[in-house]
């Protein structure tokens, strides 16, 4: 197996000189995901529409659809809440947050983007005993722009899959400075074929 880092174009927290690009990139993101949302808003309420159809005009197992229905509503409120999740503005509050939950927000995020369904992301923990001190949307939207330079390079290098490591457990001196931790899109080349290692060491208070 072989192991390298790739230089990126990732816009590393507090980076004021890349505001321009930063904002086109998000903007780019944004848009796909609202789209992606917007396909599955739509199913879930035709989907609502048919089970509330069904309990009109069918007496047969009201109990069944009544929980079908319950199931889809607790989707779409789900749903609904990403969406407000995906245009929230900085707050500047700091927070305590693990990383670990914060990833699996950005996946479940991502996951809504249109172009990038077939691409397989997974999460390996690492060592995760320092939280996250930061403002919580601010790192979902670096974690969107991560995962979305990530599955970019996938799809340009015919892979499917993109790996995320949570943790310390990457090497310091093989990473970019980015503010007050570090990140990295690294390539790790194998038998199995070509695979993305985005790499999120915790970061320090006040990142």
């Amino acid at each position: 197996m072989t192991h390298t880092t790739e230089s990126t174009t990732l816009f590393p927290t507090g980076d004021r000189g890349h505001a321009r690009a930063y904002a086109d990139a998000w903007s780019s993101v944004s848009e796909a995901l609202v789209r992606g949302m917007a396909h599955a808003l739509s199913n879930r309420i035709a989907t609502i529409g048919t089970i509330a159809e069904l309990l009109r005009v069918s007496a047969e197992d009201p109990a069944a659809m009544s929980e079908m229905l319950g199931i889809e509503t607790r989707r779409l409120e789900d749903l609904l809440e990403q969406m407000r999740a995906l245009s929230a503005r900085h707050s500047g509050r700091m927070e305590a947050m693990r990383l670990s939950d914060a990833v699996a927000g950005a996946m479940a995020m991502h996951s809504f983007h249109p172009e990038r369904r077939s691409i397989a992301v997974t999460v390996e923990p690492g060592d995760e005993s320092r939280p996250v001190l930061c403002d919580g949307i601010r790192l979902q939207r670096e974690l969107l722009l991560l995962l979305d330079a990530a599955t970019q390079a996938a799809l340009s290098h015919a892979s499917r899959v993109v790996r995320v490591l949570v943790g310390d457990g990457a090497e310091a001196g093989a990473l970019p400075e980015c503010g007050q931790g570090t990140i990295a899109l690294s390539v790790d080349e194998s038998d199995a074929g070509v695979a993305y290692l985005l790499v999120l060491p915790a970061l320090g208070a006040g990142a």
